[in-house]
């Protein structure tokens, strides 16, 4: 069976993948640590557009006048909801030094080559868009951030953590964003991730929003299909 890590062995492996130990000065070392994220604070948040009120139509007079519709109400997605692949989830403002829009988008899965004990198991893709909508850079370290945590499969939901790797984007022949990187304000960018995992279908996405600690951290939690009760996005908070 493909065995979930803890997401302490994950984010281990991705800092060790990053740092080029028996080879890199030490002065690297530290440099890539400064650059391992910038921890976010706040609820993150999707609101639909209000719609837009009907035009007032003309009453003749001696004509009863109509009753009056009531005002739409904005539909909101706050944790612990599961966000939506497509909605466009805030955490802070534009207005704020660290503010970040998010949205999961491009799921996708293939048949990949058995895990070491010859089990089915499939690669699934999928991509991070990032707009840094603050006034300060925004560093994220996707690869060590983001995680598949839930497949369904032909015995049950399994839950874990399937962590995005290099093997499994080269198999699957797809880019890998497995850096750390810098956004400027109101820079956007997509990431690009690839992980191996049980034959299924993906069902749930976890991304942390603080990715200096091990415990604790708030997260962004995804689930794979589209928003049925709306479409759009509001304006940048």
């Amino acid at each position: 069976m493909n065995e979930p890590q803890s997401l302490q062995e994950v984010q281990r492996t991705m800092l060790l993948r990053s740092i080029y130990v028996l080879v890199a000065p030490v002065f690297m070392l530290f440099a890539i640590l400064a650059c391992a994220g910038t921890p976010l604070a706040g609820a993150p948040a999707y609101t639909c557009p209000t719609p837009v009120p009907l035009p007032t139509s003309t009453v003749l007079a001696g004509t009863p006048q109509p009753t009056p519709r009531p005002q739409p109400t904005p539909y909101v997605i706050l944790p612990l909801a599961d966000f939506f692949v497509g909605d466009a989830v805030f955490i802070g403002t534009s207005a704020s030094e660290n503010g970040v829009r998010f949205r999961l988008q491009g799921v996708g899965s293939q048949p990949a080559s058995p895990d070491t004990d010859g089990n089915a198991r499939n690669i699934y893709t999928w991509q991070l868009e990032v707009k840094n909508i603050g006034t300060a850079d925004y560093e994220i370290f996707p690869s060590a951030q983001m995680f598949l945590n839930e497949i369904s499969t032909a015995y049950g939901d399994q839950t874990g953590v399937w962590p995005a790797t290099r093997e499994a984007a080269d198999e699957a022949g797809v880019p890998f964003d497995d850096d750390a990187y810098r956004l400027d304000a109101g820079e956007t960018r997509v990431f690009r991730f690839a992980a191996y995992g049980p034959a299924g279908q993906a069902s749930r996405f976890t991304f942390q929003l603080d990715p200096t600690v091990s415990d604790g951290s708030g997260v962004v939690t995804w689930t794979n299909q589209s928003n049925p009760y709306c479409a759009g996005d509001i304006t940048d908070p």
